[in-house]
């Protein structure tokens, strides 16, 4: 379900994209017309609620053969629009982009998930996403089952380590932290096990084991098991040849930037039907 605040950054892209004409588009004699998007790879997609909202927003109809977290196929049609081919060819590609980026994402997020079927936990997403395009990235990844995490900085309280350079101790920070959250849940990133077992005696919500070795990660939430109720979090320097490892060590939480930062676009195009 698209937000208020979805629909007007969509319209904020699209206005973007467009500026104050598509002057290209002004040269082509004006009429109705169909087109289709297809998909050239194979993929899980998302985005097409985004892009059935900016066409029918542009005074389109369109129709999807797909929904948002379905696997397609190379080849296969996802959706046709109808309506006057200025406005078509004007929309194409900040539909296609949207299209693509969130379906990568949620492709990426798909693969990783079902390469760990044995971890009981959830794997999440970092605030590594693209300016301006946050809420659409989680979206995707939440519809590949990915936890996404902090929708923004408002949402939890996450100490840091550059915000634990303001304060004396961890157990300061943390104190202060409970008496500000308003009833958000409050995290704290530890580098080391004295560190985590100073944190875990102020009882946040979360504790996250940051750029741990595995050995290390190991041995800390093993001592945490047993005095700390909370969640464990694991993140930094995790990545695709190490992440099953650390899914051994069962830990609530395995946060991933790579499932941003390293998300390629999926390929679609749209062809405008001739006739």
């Amino acid at each position: 379900m698209l937000t208020k605040e979805m629909e007007r950054k969509l319209i904020e892209i699209l206005k973007e994209d467009i500026g104050k004409q598509d002057v290209t588009s002004a040269l082509v004699p004006e009429k109705k017309c169909k087109a289709i998007i297809k998909i050239n790879e194979n993929s899980m997609i998302a985005g097409i609620e985004e892009i059935t909202f900016l066409f029918k927003t542009k005074g389109c109809k369109a129709k999807a053969f797909v929904k948002d977290g379905q696997l397609a196929n190379k080849g296969k049609i996802i959706m046709e629009i109808e309506g006057r081919n200025k406005t078509i060819l004007e929309t194409e590609r900040t539909a296609l982009n949207i299209l693509g980026r969130m379906s990568g994402v949620s492709n990426i997020c798909y693969s990783t998930r079902k390469s760990l079927p044995e971890f009981k936990g959830e794997l999440a997403l970092t605030r590594k996403t693209m300016p301006s395009f946050n809420l659409f990235d989680k979206k995707a990844a939440k519809i590949a089952g990915i936890n996404p995490h902090r929708t923004n900085l408002n949402n939890m309280i996450l100490i840091k380590e550059n915000h634990l350079g303001f304060f004396k101790t961890i157990t300061e920070a943390l104190v202060k932290a409970k008496k500000n959250s308003k009833g958000r849940k409050i995290e704290i990133e530890v580098k080391n096990l004295k560190e985590t077992l100073e944190a875990a005696k102020s009882k946040p919500n979360r504790i996250m084991l940051d750029n741990f070795k595995l050995q290390n990660a190991k041995k800390t939430i093993n001592e945490l098991r047993r005095i700390y109720k909370g969640e464990i979090e694991i993140s930094g320097g995790i990545n695709l040849k190490n992440l099953r490892e650390y899914a051994k060590l069962q830990p609530d939480l395995i946060s991933l930037g790579f499932l941003t930062k390293n998300a390629r676009t999926v390929d679609f195009s749209l062809d405008i039907k001739k006739g």
